[in-house]
């Protein structure tokens, strides 16, 4: 059980053993050891006293200069404490929250005293320059007594701003892998597509009903799809890295909202994209907007985690495949591997070192004079204006 007072064991001590020396140097010896017994124990009872009026007292106030908070923006918020009464307040203890789990902090523990009717305010800055859980005010506010005895925890608040990955809105389908293998691209037919019927594919879990083969599941017991080559956009896998890049967080934030963007786009232009890498979305098409909207609020605590590339590995060779990655080893730019066939390849190298950039941009350079599609994502800030660029020229 945790109480909202605790005694300092060291000073507990000698207020005991001081105790009991006057008590029985006042019974026994009388005259001026009686004095020093009463002044022993009014002192500590005054003290004890200005503790319990401080803590009714004190005011404490918690002001920002926004309500909202995104991605990018800046916050200030100030806090402000102030003595209440006439009586000073010998020793305060604040310790500001935690703000982000991946930003650097500064010092948060910090102790002074407070005149009578005095204050204390600070101001601080907060950039929200990474997706997460942005606290904000005081994780502890404790009041000790003048003689060190007894401490006090007052209750505090903070307030939390849930800061969520940039999506970029570009209108146009993806259209810059190369066609795989010369093979004709397919997607299913709609009311308003020019089509002509190509083929049967394996159902995959979380499509609709729409264009399922009902013959051919009756014959074979297992669900297939009709597809159609037409005039409309092709299928296309798209593919999350979600190993960590090693290099900041803000590197696997940028890569996170190249891959959003990149969904919502094929979304609004009616692209049928495939997800792949996602947890809990592996191998599903999005087709409707709270589809994506349920995707988008998973990701606020989304972790860059996977420990290989198994699910770009599993996908057929002759698939066009737009994948995402931070390139946190060089396995993605290896012309001997089977990822040399990758349709689109867009690497995220924002925080990187000058000589991973060299070395990672000198592989880039070979692999596109070989032939292959590649995409260099360098900042964050610059997103939307290298997406336009890069990806969709």
């Amino acid at each position: 059980m945790n109480l909202p007072f605790r005694f300092h064991k060291e000073t507990l001590f000698i207020f005991l053993a001081g105790s009991v020396l006057f008590f029985l140097s006042s019974r026994y010896f009388g005259g001026i050891y009686i004095r020093l017994a009463r002044f022993w124990f009014i002192f500590f009872a005054a003290d004890i006293s200005m503790l319990l009026i401080n803590s009714l007292s004190l005011r404490y106030s918690l002001d920002f200069s926004s309500d909202h908070m995104s991605k990018g923006d800046r916050i200030t918020y100030t806090v402000r404490i102030q003595a209440g009464s006439l009586l000073p307040v010998p020793f305060l203890t604040l310790e500001l929250a935690r703000i982000h789990r991946n930003e650097a902090e500064g010092e948060r523990l910090i102790r002074f005293a407070l005149m009578p009717r005095g204050s204390w305010v600070q101001t601080r800055e907060v950039h929200a320059r990474l997706r997460g859980v942005y606290t904000m005010g005081l994780s502890r506010l404790c009041l000790t007594s003048l003689s060190g005895l007894l401490s006090l925890d007052l209750s505090i608040w903070a307030r939390n701003f849930y800061v969520y990955p940039r999506v970029i809105e570009i209108e146009g389908a993806l259209n810059k892998h190369p066609s795989p293998g010369g093979h004709p691209e397919g997607r299913e037919s709609g009311s308003d597509d020019e089509h002509n019927f190509l083929g049967l594919r394996e159902y995959r879990e979380g499509e609709g009903l729409k264009n399922i083969s009902w013959s051919r599941f009756f014959q074979t017991g297992t669900p297939w799809m009709k597809t159609w080559s037409s005039s409309g956009g092709s299928e296309i896998h798209l593919f999350l890295d979600r190993r960590a890049s090693g290099f900041s967080p803000l590197c696997d934030d940028t890569a996170l909202e190249t891959f959003l963007s990149l969904l919502r786009s094929g979304l609004t232009g009616g692209q049928k994209i495939i997800i792949h890498g996602f947890p809990g979305w592996e191998g599903r098409v999005l087709e409707t907007e709270e589809e994506f909207h349920r995707l988008y609020r998973s990701t606020l605590l989304l972790e860059f985690s996977a420990a290989g590339l198994e699910e770009l590995d599993s996908l057929p060779r002759l698939e066009p495949v737009y994948a995402v990655t931070t390139m946190p080893d060089l396995t993605l730019l290896d012309e001997n591997s089977r990822f040399a066939t990758l349709g689109h390849t867009i690497v995220v190298t924002v925080d990187r070192s000058e000589d991973d950039l060299n070395l990672v941009r000198s592989l880039i350079l070979k692999r596109i004079q070989q032939g292959a599609v590649i995409s260099e994502i360098t900042s964050d800030q610059g997103l939307e204006e290298e997406l336009q660029c890069r990806v969709y020229s």
